[in-house]
């Protein structure tokens, strides 16, 4: 009888060591290292802006997907991950996009923070439907707005018609007038009219600004280790 209980006591520790589930930081004699390039989404807590944020803000985020390394679950969906703001450059004309560098430094592991390393490749704002890329060393840029470019353009040109419309009377009334409105327009009155056009048309480029930085509450942020983590 005493072998019998002996025997299911060996095959009970047996089968607990074997299903040991996956998401403990380490075994014994395991170390619990996140290599260098591994790559880790994380989810926005707060929103962020390259207009509206300022240097020093704190930024915070969790684990959207758990890091896997050789099996074990080293970093768990929800993991809060602590950043900050390095950098905040508004939009600026012309076309000068906004730009924001967000540096994630800590992650919080029961309670206690453990540093990390991190850069931003890239981020998704769903709300938006638009993805921004960094620069390779972390930053995120802005860049073009050809929406704005085509408005402002536009609405400069609008104006621009209108001092040709003037450019072409007065070479008309200078021409005396005879023979319509077009009949009689002269050389320099054409002239005029298509350099204030075209000139309009410069303006309209010029007073566009870049696109912001905007990432809201839930955008998708992809960063890469460019240290190891060694998890305590």
């Amino acid at each position: 009888m005493l072998k019998k209980v002996y025997a299911l006591v060996c095959l009970s520790v047996l089968f607990c060591s074997a299903v040991q589930p996956i998401g403990l930081a380490q075994s014994q004699g395991q170390e619990s290292v996140i290599p260098t390039g591994t790559e880790i989404q994380l989810m926005l807590l707060d929103p962020v802006s390259s207009k509206l944020s300022e240097p020093g803000d704190e930024i915070l985020a969790v684990v959207r997907r758990d890091v896997i390394v050789d099996g074990r679950r080293l970093l768990k969906e929800g993991t809060e991950v602590v950043g900050r703001v390095t950098l905040a450059e508004p939009a600026r004309r012309p076309f000068k996009g906004g730009r924001l560098h967000i540096r994630f430094d800590r992650v919080r592991l029961e309670g206690e923070e453990q540093k990390i390393s991190a850069v931003i490749k890239s981020a998704s704002d769903f709300t938006r439907d638009e993805k921004v890329k960094s620069d390779g060393e972390g930053t995120l840029n802005g860049g073009k707005d050809g929406g704005k470019v085509l408005r402002n353009v536009g609405a400069a040109a609008g104006i621009g018609y209108v001092g040709v419309t003037i450019a072409i009377l007065a070479g008309a009334a200078a021409n005396g007038g005879g023979g319509g409105l077009y009949g009689n327009i002269s050389q320099g009155g054409a002239i005029a009219g298509a350099s204030v056009l075209g000139g309009s048309v410069v303006v309209g480029v010029f007073m566009t600004k870049g696109k912001e930085v905007r990432l809201d509450e839930r955008a998708i942020i992809r960063v890469k280790l460019d240290r190891p983590v060694s998890l305590e």
